[in-house]
């Protein structure tokens, strides 16, 4: 049956699904993944197609993930490192690409709060994705933070969660794998030809956003504060 990894964006995913690519077919997020997105095919037509292969989707169809069966990871950056990443690098990138989506698969809770600033429109694509994962009790749930600073014994959990072998060749552990084209492929991981003297190398916490750089950030603080008050119903050790 086949395995899925949902996530929030630039959490460490593509990370992931190319270190199982030692241990089983992967594909991280193929075409049709984002023709969902943006000419609404369906996706129940084309995931179907996959058996007991790895398919890591983009972060923009969480709302898919309660509806279909399998064993599934969710990995995720707390609100304050998500918005610390995407605030400074990525502000208006997602909200071009994901929010007219979202509005369109919102969940139900989010309905009738105003997210009225390019900010707060951050906080609710990053919310959306978390409320649709929390209506499924069968997902792991993996802390970007967590992965990046352990890499070996997160991927290590992951097999034996997903039942296929341990990896013993972390060859993507140090490099910037989206640098190599892996991220967008429409075959299997293992079948493609990828230049690693090419790839961008880097330094082994890479990807790690701590917690007291984030509390340094008075925007983030006061989002934060406006996101307890707003959306009460979220884990508070998510934010």
């Amino acid at each position: 049956m086949i395995k899925q990894i949902y996530h929030t964006s630039h959490c460490g995913s593509t990370l992931l699904i190319s270190m199982l690519k030692e241990s089983s077919s992967v594909y991280s997020e193929p075409s049709w993944t984002h023709q969902v997105i943006q000419h609404n095919i369906n996706f129940f037509q084309f995931v179907d197609n996959y058996d007991d292969d790895i398919i890591k989707l983009p972060s923009g169809l969480c709302h898919f993930a309660h509806q279909i069966n399998g064993k599934k990871i969710f990995l995720y950056r707390k609100l304050k490192q998500h918005l610390f990443k995407i605030l400074f690098q990525y502000r208006t990138h997602y909200i071009d690409y994901y929010y007219e989506y979202f509005r369109s698969n919102i969940h139900p809770s989010l309905k009738n709060i105003e997210f009225n600033t390019i900010d707060k429109m951050n906080i609710f694509l990053w919310a959306n994705r978390i409320m649709w994962i929390l209506e499924d009790q069968n997902i792991t749930w993996i802390e970007s933070n967590e992965f990046f600073l352990n890499k070996k014994k997160i991927l290590n959990l992951v097999c034996d969660y997903f039942e296929i072998s341990e990896i013993d060749n972390v060859e993507f552990e140090n490099i910037h794998v989206k640098s190599i084209g892996i991220n967008h492929n429409d075959s299997d991981l293992n079948k493609i030809s990828m230049n690693l003297n090419d790839a961008l190398h880097v330094e082994s916490d890479y990807g790690v956003i701590l917690d007291e750089v984030c509390y340094k950030d008075t925007n983030i603080l006061r989002l934060l504060e406006w996101t307890n008050k707003n959306l009460p119903f979220i884990p508070k050790y998510l934010f």
